[in-house]
Formats: C-alpha cells, sequence, structure tokens
C-alpha cells in the first residue's frame, strides 16, 4: 500500500467512525417502568411499548391542564392505556427542560398513556402527560408521540 492510498483509507476509516457515533443514543435509555397500571381487558401491558411511546414524544409542552388521576383512570378504563411509574429515569427533552427551568437531563416520574390517537394530525399522534420532577416539585406537562401502537398485547398478563 503507498502512502497515498494509506492516507485515503485512514481518512474514509475516520470518517466512518465520526458517522457512526452519530449515530449513538443522544440521552440516556429510557428503562422499563418500575410499575404500572393498565387496563387491557384480557391482555398484557407491553412494557417496550411504554418506552417506545414515551421516546416518541416530541419535546413540546402542548397547552392543557392536566385533567386528574380519576379522570385518566376512567378513560383508560374504557379505551385501554397506562400509567407508568418511574424511578430516578434520567430523560434527554432539552426543549421541555428549558421550559421548566430545568439544566441538564430532566428525571421522568410517570407518564399517562391512553390509546386515543388525534388522526386529524399526520402522522397520526397521541397525547401523552409526563411527570417530571423538578426542583420547585414535581410537574405534569402534556406532550405530542408518535408512536401510536397499543400499550397492551394479547396474552395474560404474568404475576
Amino acid at each position: 500500500m503507498n502512502r497515498s492510498s494509506s492516507r485515503l483509507s485512514l481518512a474514509i476509516l475516520s470518517l466512518a467512525a465520526l458517522a457512526l457515533s452519530a449515530c449513538g443514543a443522544a440521552g440516556p435509555r429510557l428503562q422499563l417502568p418500575n410499575r404500572t397500571e393498565a387496563s387491557c381487558e384480557n391482555r398484557a401491558v407491553k412494557q417496550t411499548a411504554i418506552d417506545s411511546i414515551v421516546a416518541s414524544t416530541d419535546d413540546t409542552i402542548r397547552p392543557g391542564t392536566y385533567p386528574g388521576d380519576n379522570a385518566l383512570r376512567k378513560v383508560i378504563k374504557n379505551g385501554g392505556g397506562v400509567f407508568a411509574y418511574w424511578t430516578d429515569q434520567p430523560y434527554t427533552s432539552p426543549n421541555t427542560a428549558q421550559a421548566l427551568g430545568v439544566s441538564g437531563d430532566l428525571t421522568l416520574k410517570r407518564a399517562v398513556i391512553t390509546n386515543q390517537f388525534d388522526r386529524a394530525t399526520s402522522p397520526a399522534t397521541r397525547p401523552v402527560w409526563l411527570t417530571f420532577a423538578t426542583p420547585k416539585g414535581d410537574v405534569t406537562v402534556l406532550e405530542r408521540a408518535y408512536d401510536v401502537q397499543d400499550v397492551c398485547i394479547e396474552g395474560t398478563r404474568d404475576v
């Protein structure tokens, strides 16, 4: 191998390494929830769907007032969904963090996901209520998620 082809090979390897490093995760990996409260009738909650739905949120706080746990439990009971809880789950969402006055990663405590979708948007989206720990206390915000898979799967719940 001559000197110019060696330099070319090194340049290509450097560019490939740079491209691969850009493909890595931008923030902490979302773990499976510690606890869930789901309404899935004769089906089981799909925890990986919860993670995928939460990870698909758009990092933009939407206008809305949290309707309360009881109201959302009724919605979930009638149409399916889940309350998912985490302990000390780092969550990278820079625009949401800035809007909440938090520097760096947020700490996700809870997500409330219903099986209601907004089909008027393209692509279809779903509302997700996220609760974050902040220095001023827990704050629940409304965001839009682009993953619209059902949080329930066929089968029975493992105990």
